[in-house]
């Protein structure tokens, strides 16, 4: 029984130290990127209201992966040069705050 109950205990943390389906970025520094680099542009897009891009019906974005796909899409049109953690960082601020993309919707 001690040897089960020890196999269970090092599995959980096993799991818990997996990465998770959702965004692996710091959402408060992808904020800070996007606010200096992206909402000039979607503002623009969006006759003055740069977050409707994230919330309007006909969005383009629709899981995960494919607001990972956007991020670095954009961030290649406009030259930024990020590394892969400030993408990760920006996906995890819009999924945070706008997509709200949960592990079952990769």
């Amino acid at each position: 029984m001690k040897r089960y109950c020890t196999m269970l205990i090092l599995g959980g943390a096993v799991l818990l130290s997996l990465p998770s389906a959702q965004a692996a970025g710091d959402p408060a520094r992808g904020k800070e990127l996007h606010d200096a680099h992206c909402t000039s542009c979607h503002a623009k897009l969006m006759d003055g209201n740069p977050t409707a891009i994230f919330t309007r019906p006909n969005r383009i974005v629709r899981s995960l992966d494919g607001l990972n796909k956007r991020v670095r899409f954009c961030e290649s049109m406009n030259g930024l040069n990020w590394k892969d953690q400030d993408i990760d960082d920006v996906v995890a601020y819009l999924n945070q705050a706008f997509y709200k993309f949960g592990g079952d919707n990769p």
